[in-house]
Order: structure tokens, then C-alpha cells, then sequence
């Protein structure tokens, strides 16, 4: 993890600042993968309050690598449910850094401490490179049509948890 990072729980009142980094991320994603049109059409109106709703009905967690001493900076955050990881997204000042790992490795650990054996996603074209990285597999391709109304191209990735250490018993 880079230095300066804080690791740490999302809360609701850190939606704005989710929102921001969600933002900036997709805004700042690397030219040619998406056009800028679909990029703006795939941030165009995120709100805070989706953050806090899908914490409170969904049962979403949030994990955020904040900028110590600069309370409210923050470099990312990661996001996920029971089994499926719904979000990680980076500030374009912080990537290539270590922050996606980071962020990834925490929820990773979050997701198995919660019984999955398996981790399922949905990457953008930008994000599917780092995800095979870490072991994951595509599924399939498919269309996904942004909150502005354009579609994009997502894949659909999963990754299989190696089973936990058959405990050793002495024979009887």
C-alpha cells in the first residue's frame, strides 16, 4: 500500500466523497477503450444517495483508501455484497499506485470472511486487465446500458476460492 493511505470502512456520510472518486474514475479512464461519450454517459448521474440506499437495502460495504491527513481526499474505494464485488473504482491521480490492489486484497479477504467460495464481478474493458491479474476468468461479454443511455461493453469475471485447510484430526 502506498504511503499516506488509510484504509477503512465506508459510512454514510462518505457518499459524497464516493461519489466524487466514482466520478473522476470513469471520467479518467484511459482514451480508447471508451469514447468519451460513452464515458459521460456512464458517469452522467450517480448520486450520493444511491451509496447510502444500497448500503442500508442491499447490505453493500464500502472500503475506502483515504489521503491521511487530508480528511475527505480520498484515492478510492471498493464496494461489494455477499459473494460479488460491485465496485472498484480509483481517482485518476492515484492510479498505478498500489490503491486498486490494496483496496481489492481487503475486500477479497471481507468477501471469504463472509463464507463465499466463489467471487463473481462485472469489469469495464479498462478494469478486466487487473482482474485476470488476480485470477479471475471471464465468463462472458455483454452489453450494458449506462445510466445515460449508451451501451458499453462489460464482462462478466468470476473467481474460485480455494477451499479452506481440511483441519488435521488425529486418527481415534
Amino acid at each position: 500500500m502506498p504511503p499516506g493511505l488509510i484504509i477503512r470502512p465506508g459510512t454514510p456520510g462518505d457518499a459524497p466523497f464516493i461519489q466524487r472518486v466514482h466520478e473522476a474514475s470513469i471520467r479518467g479512464a484511459p482514451a480508447g477503450l471508451y469514447s468519451r461519450a460513452e464515458l459521460e454517459s456512464w458517469a452522467v448521474a450517480l448520486h450520493m444517495d444511491r451509496y447510502i440506499w444500497a448500503g442500508n437495502f442491499l447490505g453493500e460495504r464500502y472500503l475506502l483508501a483515504e489521503v491521511e491527513g487530508e480528511g475527505g481526499n480520498l484515492a478510492g474505494f471498493s464496494s461489494w455484497r455477499p459473494g460479488v464485488l460491485v465496485g472498484l473504482y480509483i481517482h485518476p491521480a492515484w492510479t498505478g499506485r498500489g490503491v486498486a490492489s490494496a483496496l481489492m486484497d481487503r475486500a477479497e479477504d471481507a468477501i471469504v470472511a463472509d463464507g463465499a467460495t466463489r467471487i463473481a464481478l462485472a469489469a469495464s474493458a479498462v478494469a478486466r486487465p487487473f482482474y485476470e491479474k488476480r485470477g479471475y476468468h471471464l465468463i462472458c461479454r455483454r452489453d450494458w446500458k449506462t445510466r445515460g443511455g449508451l451501451v458499453v461493453a462489460a464482462y462478466d469475471m468470476e473467481k474460485t476460492l480455494p477451499a479452506p485447510a481440511a483441519r488435521f484430526q488425529m486418527p481415534r
